[in-house]
């Protein structure tokens, strides 16, 4: 008995197309804003990280915190958005890519255990950033208790930038 190779639905040229320009005006506003925005700010921070506060919290702590579980929190909700939901929806369907979904290049349909297996090894894929999380928020905890900003240190700095007082909260 034969099988007959399955493929999905492509985009079509003047959809790749659309796409494209979708993406890659964000795409160059992101840069943008990286650009003119956070590294600048990352650079001030820089100079005198321990001396700061925003709102109530350390800006040593909010980094730390960030950095090692914002940061993979945010992964996690882009993984889950894309990969995620294709993953879900593929082991719902019982083939990957899921019915309904259109594919940029030639793609077999995959049937069968590989397309369960394929299905959640995309979900593992979005929930893993989950378990670096929960990692991350004991690791920023010691790094936080560890760095303490010296008063005087503080002080040198706030002088230097021609002021008496450190730098605060919304520096």
């Amino acid at each position: 008995m034969q099988h007959t190779v399955e493929f999905a639905e492509q985009y079509t040229r003047a959809e790749r197309q659309r796409l494209i320009l979708l993406i890659l005006p964000a795409a160059l506003a992101l840069l943008v804003a990286l650009k003119l925005w956070l590294f600048p700010a990352l650079a001030a921070f820089a100079a005198s990280p321990g001396c700061r506060e925003t709102g109530a919290v350390n800006s040593i702590a909010l980094l730390m915190y960030g950095l090692f579980v914002g940061l993979p929190l945010l992964v996690a909700l882009v993984l889950g958005a894309t990969v995620g939901v294709s993953g879900y929806k593929s082991l719902r369907s019982g083939q990957f890519p899921p019915a309904g979904t259109k594919v940029l290049r030639p793609t077999r349909i995959r049937r069968g255990r590989r397309a369960t297996l394929t299905g959640a090894a995309c979900l593992l894929l979005a929930l893993a950033p989950l378990a670096l999380a929960a990692w991350g928020w004991f690791q920023a905890g010691q790094m936080v208790a560890g760095a303490q900003a010296e008063p005087a240190a503080c002080a040198a700095i706030g002088a230097r930038a021609g002021s008496a007082t450190p730098p605060t909260a919304h520096q």
